[in-house]
């Protein structure tokens, strides 16, 4: 009766370790020579600036910020406009924060923090047409846009030597050795 119990037990004990082991099927093979896949966009170095700029057009709207008489709109990966919303029924597109890679920002006292790729920058905005760095923290983000967000893709791995990852492109990928 022990016997069979104790081979029931291992049986079950082994089924669970067998059945926890997922994936296995889905290991990619990078001996593919053609793949649709994820292509790193780098920023220039005058893009990684950040710099108050005029204004332009919105892109990829995202959060929206009421500072004192301003109203901040950030366009994903691109920076946030700056308006003048003393009239509220008339805001006034009056410039552009340059934060190239940025997904996502906040602001308290006159501080916007943002992302920049893996680092944290706190940017003076007491006056949001001439906008100063305060700080960057850098490699906060320990992964920032070094991969692309979908999962279960392959992808082109970054090469730091081209510079910052601010985005990626879906295209057709010439033997590519990153999957996530």
């Amino acid at each position: 009766m022990k016997t069979n119990l104790l081979k029931l037990l291992t049986f079950c004990l082994l089924t669970i370790t067998l059945s926890s082991c997922e994936g296995w099927e889905n290991v990619p093979d990078f001996d593919v020579d053609e793949v649709e896949g994820y292509r790193p966009i780098y920023a220039t170095e005058s893009e990684r600036e950040i710099k108050t700029l005029s204004p332009r057009e919105i892109q990829d709207p995202g959060k929206i910020y009421v500072i004192n008489d301003y109203l901040l709109l950030v366009d994903r990966l691109k920076g946030i406009h700056v308006f003048d919303n003393e009239d509220p029924e008339n805001p006034q597109n009056i410039g552009f924060i340059q934060v190239t890679g940025s997904n996502d920002v906040a602001v308290r006292n006159n501080i916007l923090y943002a992302d920049q790729a893996s680092d944290l920058l706190a940017i003076d905005i007491s006056n949001p047409e001439n906008v100063k760095v305060a700080s960057r923290v850098k490699d906060v983000f320990p992964f920032g846009s070094q991969y692309p967000q979908q999962e279960g893709v392959y992808f082109e791995c970054p090469d730091p030597e081209k510079g910052l990852v601010i985005g990626w492109e879906y295209t057709t990928l010439q033997s590519p050795k990153c999957y996530r």
